[in-house]
């Protein structure tokens, strides 16, 4: 029987038809009258008890009554019979998404066999106009809902998709672009960092998102490993994340999303100077990154506790640092009576995108600026591209009004 000999990293005999993925998750597989079943857990024991449920749900048939079951009951057997094996972060999104937009609404609530499309074409709707949700977010949403309703007539429990074109019937908004920051704004930013005493520690983080362009789950995630002073490249491998496993939020570490999010990304040389300080901090203060998650240990960035950050953590230390800014700023201002040079609230992604922005108004080849990002999508770059030439465009044509006369 197929998994019969297999065992655990910790030497123990598996069920049949369980292993173990390389995350250490254990999974579960199983065809049945063509239909392959899947169910995961980080705990071999919770996840015998999740068998022995499934086998009986199968046996006496999936459903007692399927005409009565509604949205959200199918939605939670969908994401174990079908969905077991995505990964732990898309799985996280997907929970979070349907508890956020669909759960609570009137269509959360309906058997699947009373939906029609003009249903769902309300939610989305409220969503974009009253929610004000991205049509990004709204897609986001329509893929989960669009995909087990396909599943759910695949079974037989409807008789067709109703989300089917639904998704076209709402009126689309243009995406927001992301602002970076100017190259005014990071100069400020920057400096006010490398003279401030309170806040100068946070300087080789903040040197390293602005000198790579790498996400916040890539800088969290990334050990002393990864990094080749020798060489002077940073390899991108893996990816910290902070969400939901077995009704828990916890750090884990997973492969980046697309096959181009690992890259190796070449050190500037400010960034190795900054990296070595990181690294002087490290030994003055006796503080590592010693955290252990799922074999990763040796964290370049960390808190005091020598764990990874979070996003909410580091949102909060970027506000702080902008606030002490502008206040600073502002006496400074007004004491010189002029206007105050304040700076924006702003993201880790911001200073991805501002380090992108740069990379594109001083490098013309669009690929190798996809390559260094780690952009599945070349469009995602050619945006960012036009963009920033545009800016550039208007930027030089000031520079040219001061210097040619034409009237």
């Amino acid at each position: 029987m197929a998994g019969k000999n297999r065992k655990d990293h910790r030497g123990r005999v598996l069920p049949p038809n369980v292993s173990q993925k390389s995350d250490q998750r254990y999974i579960w597989r199983k065809m049945i009258d063509g239909h392959q079943y899947v169910l995961t857990d980080n705990d071999l024991n919770e996840l015998k008890k999740k068998i022995v449920r499934k086998e009986s749900e199968l046996q006496n048939g999936i459903y007692s009554n399927p005409t009565k079951i509604t949205l959200n009951e199918w939605f939670c057997k969908w994401m174990d019979l079908y969905k077991g094996n995505l990964k732990l972060t898309t799985r996280d999104r997907y929970q979070k998404e349907w508890e956020y937009y669909v759960q609570d609404s009137p269509l959360g609530k309906m058997q699947l066999s009373k939906i029609k499309r003009m249903h769902i074409i309300e939610l989305y709707k409220k969503l974009s106009e009253e929610n004000g949700l991205a049509t990004a977010t709204v897609h986001n949403v329509h893929i989960i809902i669009y995909g087990s309703l396909s599943d759910a007539q695949n079974d037989g429990l409807i008789t067709e998709n109703p989300a089917i074109n639904a998704f076209q019937k709402i009126e689309h908004k243009e995406p927001q672009h992301r602002q970076a920051l100017s190259v005014r704004e990071q100069e400020l930013f920057i400096d006010f960092l490398s003279s401030n005493k309170k806040y100068k520690v946070y300087l080789p983080m903040f040197a390293f998102f602005l000198g790579t362009g790498t996400r916040l789950g890539e800088l969290t995630g990334l050990t002393w490993k990864d990094i080749d002073l020798k060489r002077n490249v940073i390899s991108i491998n893996h990816i910290m994340n902070y969400s939901r496993v077995n009704g828990k939020r916890v750090f884990h570490v997973s492969t980046p999303k697309t096959k181009s999010g690992i890259r190796e990304i070449p050190i500037l040389p400010e960034l190795k100077k900054q990296l070595l300080l990181q690294r002087q901090y490290d030994f003055m203060t006796g503080i590592h990154g010693t955290a252990t998650i799922d074999g990763y240990t040796d964290f370049v960035f960390h808190t005091s506790a020598g764990t990874p950050y979070m996003q909410t953590g580091l949102n909060a230390i970027i506000t702080r640092i902008v606030n002490a800014y502008n206040r600073q700023e502002t006496e400074r201002a007004k004491s010189g009576k002029r206007e105050p040079e304040l700076l924006p609230d702003f993201s880790p992604h911001v200073l991805r995108h501002t380090f992108c922005t740069r990379f594109c108004e001083n490098e013309s080849n669009v690929k190798v600026i996809q390559a260094i990002m780690g952009h599945k999508d070349i469009k995602t770059t050619m945006n960012i591209y036009a963009h920033a030439t545009d800016d550039k465009i208007q930027e030089t044509m000031k520079d040219l009004s001061s210097k040619i006369k034409i009237c």
